[in-house]
């Protein structure tokens, strides 16, 4: 079965997810690029973990980063998120961005924006889901939970986009503290034509997850115009996350991580057990038995309990058949053409400065 046939390039790029099973293969790789950060957010383990135990001198230098995105593209990866860390810190992820695309890869990253309006040009065309990070519709609580003042470089950086023809999304990281603003958000969203990507905080390092009660508020919204709630993931979450004993999570079976010095972290970023050389050599050691029992044990560690980590589960759906795939098929069918309905009426709107100007 030829995918590309099934995919053509102007479909959006959540659709690999949805034919992953069919290919048997690893659909998504997050590929950090680094681990150095400009914000602090109180969601992330980054700033108190990573950032400052690998040194930039250790980091895959571009040429290599580019051989590893051919060895991906043989291992059946379709969709890469570069990410990080600030992946706009890195100074060649143009360069990087523009081989992937290349070797037909769909391309994905999140940006805090400080350094988007800068780079906007550069990176032209070379992401397909291009996501903002906000968290509240005016600049707090976003600035408090970021730990920083980049409210003004995400408002910004929409209008950018949108001038651009980029085909941008907001990241909403719903906690306990900007539940009760999603009816703004979701204006704002409205106003600057993009989707919102409710995205639940969940807990791994000692942060707070967000509440249940909180959940319930984005599930109500989950049909309005802009928005893009996957009810798979919500009931994941309501009810615990994943259990090593019936596992929801698939790492290292729907998706690979890498890190910044070329290795797979495995059995995902959050939760370490090996760190496994990405080379050549890795092509064969995906063939093997081994590797099939590594796959077999992932989502089954004692500590992938209670684990709601979204950015892998949500892949794994796809690789099971049960309720949440079809939640999560709806919810990501919906979002496609809810995301077509949106890059139309921008286009409309282009035209219509244009012919005012």
């Amino acid at each position: 079965m030829n995918l590309p046939t099934l995919l053509p390039n102007k479909a959006p790029a959540m659709a690999d997810l949805l034919l992953a099973p069919i290919r048997g293969k690893p659909v998504m790789a997050y590929y950090y690029v680094t681990y150095k950060c400009n914000a602090r957010c109180v969601f992330c383990n980054i700033p108190d973990g990573p950032m400052d135990v690998l040194p930039v001198s250790k980091y895959t230098p571009t040429e290599q980063t580019i051989e590893h995105l051919d060895i991906l593209r043989e291992l059946g990866v379709r969709l890469i998120d570069f990410t990080g860390g600030e992946p706009l810190l890195r100074k060649d992820i143009a360069v990087l961005l523009r081989a992937a695309k290349e070797r037909g890869f769909r391309t994905q990253m999140t940006t805090n924006c400080t350094l988007y309006p800068r780079r906007a040009q550069e990176l032209k065309g070379l992401i397909d889901i291009l996501c903002f990070s906000l968290c509240s519709p005016g600049p707090e609580p976003h600035n408090t939970l970021r730990r920083d003042n980049s409210y003004d470089y995400v408002i910004q950086s929409m209008d950018i986009a949108r001038r651009l023809g980029e085909p941008y999304q907001i990241i909403f990281v719903l906690t306990n503290d900007n539940a009760d603003l999603l009816p703004g958000m979701i204006e704002l969203c409205r106003e600057k034509q993009c989707i919102l990507k409710v995205q639940p905080e969940w807990e791994y390092f000692g942060n707070d997850g967000v509440a249940i009660e909180n959940l319930v508020k984005a599930n109500a919204v989950a049909r309005e115009h802009n928005v893009y709630v996957n009810w798979a993931e919500t009931r994941v979450f309501a009810q615990g996350g994943n259990r090593s004993s019936d596992r929801t999570c698939l790492a290292s079976n729907a998706v690979i991580a890498i890190s910044p010095d070329g290795y797979i972290l495995y059995p995902c970023y959050h939760k370490i057990a090996q760190r496994i050389k990405f080379d050549r050599n890795i092509i064969d050691f995906f063939a093997s038995e081994k590797w099939k029992q590594m796959q077999d044990k992932a989502g089954k560690f004692k500590f992938c309990d209670t684990c709601s980590n979204l950015c892998y589960i949500h892949p794994s759906f796809y690789y099971q058949l049960n309720r949440n795939t079809v939640l999560s098929a709806l919810a990501d069918l919906r979002y496609m053409k809810e995301r077509r309905r949106i890059e139309r009426q921008r286009r409309q709107t282009l035209a219509a400065d244009v012919a005012s100007e």
